[in-house]
């Protein structure tokens, strides 16, 4: 498991303040074993390597604080790390340099954790703080049934490719909506009964690219009712009645030139927005640590393979900061079109020139450099090109 933390709040682009003044100090007390088992940049099979205590903080430009550390020693042993915060926040352990995190929410002054480091999945426990608990079983739950959506769109991919029969695709179809309605239904479900704020925000957030706006409205309202007084849920619903998606934003790209953008590639080839002129070309910007840009990566992965041989593709422009991680992402969501990055995480020239607020983003530009349409998803990236394309 990666720093999933960091994924989740930054890719719903969230930050949650919530005042709990019986949190401004905790500990975390971390017993470990087989730590010659973890395999990392700073520890390579070796019992010994630093562990990070980090807080998450939202920001264009913000990093990770480290709040504490402290160096393992031995194949098993046992490290406390000191906290302080004057607000309910998001924070992990972190074993070496983008290795295994164990994501915390300081709602205890005292956290226990247990870990097997000689595992990659399931490789810990916690104690003494609930709402680290429930987060701890949302991220399991929602990866599960992440697992089976991508599990379909792959199928539907490999069925397309042998032109199965349309009744096969309807049945794989199927199959995937019906996950789709399942990972709503959870989302729902656990907004309407957890506990703690921060853990509703963060599970809204998410929850924001796949249901329906009735239905967000309805999550948001819950919430709001559930936690009076908290400032990010007002500042939320302050959000959702202001905007009018019937008119296209004051910062809409849509009838302008796409501005040149230049980036090199994952082979260090210097890749310009000019140089696709003549083509329709979606460009697409994502990130590996963004969780909704993976969840909709299966979605751009279709639309690709569908529509490439009508003078359509595909440039991804990534906010990562590691290479590693970047290229890692590409293989594994089939991300087989050119990829740009300047590694800038988001001080990237990207956001600069585009000036959007939150990823995924996207627009579509026709062959003359203009663009046509912008932040494309699902199924309305899909009658679109199906409107231009066909």
């Amino acid at each position: 498991m990666k720093k999933i933390l960091l994924l989740i709040l930054i890719s719903t682009c969230l930050f949650v303040s919530c005042k709990n003044a019986d949190s401004s100090r905790f500990q975390v007390k971390l017993s470990y074993k087989n730590s010659n088992k973890l395999i990392s940049p700073q520890n390579s099979g070796k019992s010994d390597g630093w562990v990070f205590l980090e807080e998450i903080v939202y920001g264009k430009s913000q990093l990770p604080l480290i709040v504490d550390s402290q160096r393992i020693s031995g194949t098993t042993g046992n490290l406390t790390f000191l906290g302080k915060s004057k607000n309910q926040g998001i924070f992990e352990l972190v074993f070496g340099e983008n290795a295994l995190a164990i994501p915390l929410i300081n709602d205890a002054q005292e956290i226990q954790i247990d870990a097997d480091l000689s595992k990659t999945t399931d490789f810990y426990t916690v104690t003494g703080s609930p709402a680290s608990k429930q987060l701890q079983d949302l991220l399991a739950e929602v990866g599960s049934k992440n697992n089976e959506i991508q599990t379909a769109f792959n199928q539907l991919d490999s069925l397309k490719k042998i032109d199965a029969p349309d009744s096969v695709l309807v049945a794989v179809n199927l199959t995937k909506n019906a996950a789709i309605s399942q990972l709503n239904d959870y989302f729902k479900q656990f907004i309407r009964t957890t506990p703690n704020a921060t853990l509703g925000v963060l599970a809204l957030g998410w929850a924001s690219r796949s249901l329906p706006p009735s239905e967000m409205d309805s999550a948001l309202k819950n919430l709001k009712s559930r936690f009076p007084g908290n400032a990010f849920i007002a500042e939320m619903e302050k959000a959702s009645q202001q905007q009018q998606p019937e008119q296209p934003s004051t910062d809409s790209w849509i009838g302008k030139t796409v501005p040149e953008l230049v980036m090199q590639d994952i082979n260090g080839k210097d890749v310009s927005i000019s140089s696709f002129r003549g083509k329709y070309v979606l460009i697409d910007f994502w990130a590996s640590w963004c969780g909704p840009c993976r969840m909709e990566n299966p979605n751009v992965v279709k639309a690709f393979n569908e529509f490439k041989t009508k003078n359509f593709t595909i440039l991804g422009v990534s906010l990562d900061k590691d290479k590693d991680s970047w290229k890692k992402a590409i293989v594994q969501d089939h991300l087989t079109w050119t990829q740009m990055s300047d590694l800038k995480y988001w001080n990237s020239q990207a956001v600069e020139t585009f000036g959007f607020q939150g990823i995924p983003f996207n627009v579509l530009v026709d062959p003359s450099g203009k663009v046509i349409a912008q932040e494309l998803r699902g199924e309305d990236l899909d009658s679109k090109l199906k409107q231009v394309l066909n």
